[in-house]
């Protein structure tokens, strides 16, 4: 036999062994039913935001500028760091 013809029966083996076992799953599922799938438990529905309220916006951000001698960051209005000897007018 040639290697062809071989590999011909080989494909039509596997093609009808394939179709044999999924009709057999078929038939299995239609008289037993697939598996139950898992439940999840449901999670409570969020709370509807609350309106925003004067308290609740957002604070304005202020420019910062670091200070010449220690670095920290400082808003642009503030005069001095915390340091005796801060340059900051």
């Amino acid at each position: 036999m040639g290697l062809l013809l071989k590999l011909a029966l080989l494909g039509v083996a596997l093609y009808a062994a394939w179709k044999t076992l999924s009709r057999w799953k078929g038939l299995y599922d239609r008289f037993v039913g697939p598996p139950p799938k898992p439940q999840m438990p449901e999670r409570p529905a969020a709370p509807p935001p609350a309106p925003p309220t004067a308290a609740a916006r957002q604070p304005v951000i202020e420019e910062t500028v670091p200070c010449r001698v220690c670095g920290a960051y400082l808003s642009s209005g503030a005069t001095k760091c915390s340091r005796p000897d801060c340059p900051l007018p």
